[in-house]
């Protein structure tokens, strides 16, 4: 305990006397000290040459003391069925090198683990110019729940299964050790530490993604789990009728116009009415097939009504798993992610209409304040920066290191 407080004391600082962590900790001089020698024996921390100019005092030199973040580095994998993005940080959470590489869609995510995830791994290390046995913990995100402290295999979602055993197999692929965790967890923790969520204690994270809505929770300042890993899981809106955006937002938008543009073609309308009010019908020339989720928004902000019926459908979809979400928990903040900067533009305003109405129709309590997440898609994969360093933490410390993590900034390398 004493080691935790005075390193995450020193780390907020460019230089720390013994004065000044005592004054962080409320530790004596003598634990101070000894605890330093420990930090800089397990190669965390050195002392730095006196400066008699920066010390006012006559006498002997105060000692001086600062962090080594360049002892350690963590690595941040984000696996999807399309693309593999990896992330470099040092043990202060300050990312030194990142990488984005698209690959052959795979749903399975076999291709993902055995070649191209470990290859981008590598890479982006070799980027970052260290060492692989500097590299002390890799976190890979899964999409699927993973159990409090690992990632279980008998724990994934159905819909997952075939991904069970490829996820795992990372442990033996990789040579470092390997921490799992549900990719809306890391996304929650990503915005928590870095995002729209910053130093709240009670917040909940919406993802909007493909395969339907999943929820990241921070209750009481820490991430939930639950008893078997599935917190969060959003399965269960399939009960409720009209909910779940099968195939995700954009899609449900494409779909409801080509229904739209059907209906009209059905009933020979296309050619009539105001240029406004045909304006998807015309968009797609009247064709059901040739209808896209831009073509939705385009002839929505062009004021055609049927298109402005269509985002209204799939505000009221979103708003309710935010409702739900929001009586449940009571959070500070909602944080929507998954959607596309265009789509997210343009659904938004939907969104919080749609939310406040079930309120004001409903619900007693206040709505509650909805943003959109501020990393977008380096949410998770700062997430997983995060949730490694949590990890080396615990094992340096002798136990599990608090998620009540501080906020220190991320210098980001480009993408490449």
């Amino acid at each position: 305990m004493n080691a935790a407080a005075v390193y995450d004391a020193m780390r907020d600082r460019e230089s720390s006397t013994a004065g000044d962590l005592m004054t962080a900790t409320g530790l004596s001089r003598p634990t101070v000290h000894i605890t330093c020698d420990w930090l800089i024996a397990q190669g965390l921390a050195v002392e730095m040459p006196s400066d008699t100019a920066q010390d006012a005092q006559p006498g002997r030199p105060a000692r001086r003391y600062r962090t080594d973040p360049r002892a350690g580095f963590v690595l941040s994998l984000d696996i999807r069925e399309s693309r593999v993005i990896a992330a470099v940080a040092d043990l202060t959470g300050r990312v030194c090198g990142e990488l984005a590489r698209e690959v052959a869609t795979d749903p399975s995510l076999r291709s993902q683990v055995t070649v191209h995830g470990p290859a981008v791994a590598h890479d982006v290390v070799a980027l970052a110019g260290i060492g692989p046995g500097s590299v002390w913990q890799v976190c890979v995100s899964v999409p699927a729940p993973v159990r409090s402290h690992a990632y279980a295999p008998d724990t994934a979602a159905r819909h997952r299964a075939g991904a069970r055993g490829v996820i795992a197999e990372l442990d033996h692929v990789l040579p470092w050790p390997v921490v799992a965790e549900n990719d809306a967890n890391l996304a929650m923790i990503g915005e928590h530490w870095q995002g729209a969520a910053r130093g709240l204690e009670n917040a909940v994270l919406l993802d909007v993604c493909e395969n339907g809505f999943g929820a990241g929770l921070i209750v009481n300042g820490r991430l939930v789990h639950g008893s078997n890993g599935v917190a969060g899981e959003m399965t269960a809106l399939n009960l409720l009728a009209g909910m779940g955006p099968a195939g995700g937002v954009a899609r449900k938008a494409a779909r409801l116009g080509a229904e739209a543009v059907g209906r009209a073609r059905a009933t020979a309308s296309a050619a009539s009415g105001a240029a406004d009010d045909r304006r998807l019908v015309r968009l797609a020339d009247g064709d059901p097939d040739r209808v896209t989720t831009e073509m939705v928004f385009a002839a929505c902000d062009a004021g055609d009504p049927v298109a402005r019926r269509i985002v209204d459908r799939l505000g009221s979809i979103v708003a309710r798993p935010v409702a739900m979400l929001a009586t449940f928990l009571d959070p500070e903040l909602v944080v929507i992610c998954g959607l596309s900067a265009e789509v997210a533009e343009r659904l938004m305003p939907a969104i919080e209409e749609r939310t406040l109405e079930l309120y004001d129709r409903r619900f007693a309590a206040p709505a509650p304040r909805l943003t959109l997440a501020a990393l977008g898609g380096r949410a998770i994969v700062l997430g997983g920066v995060r949730r490694a360093l949590n990890e080396v933490e615990g094992r340096l410390f002798g136990a599990s290191h608090s998620e009540r993590w501080s906020s220190a900034g991320t210098r980001s390398a480009n993408w490449r």
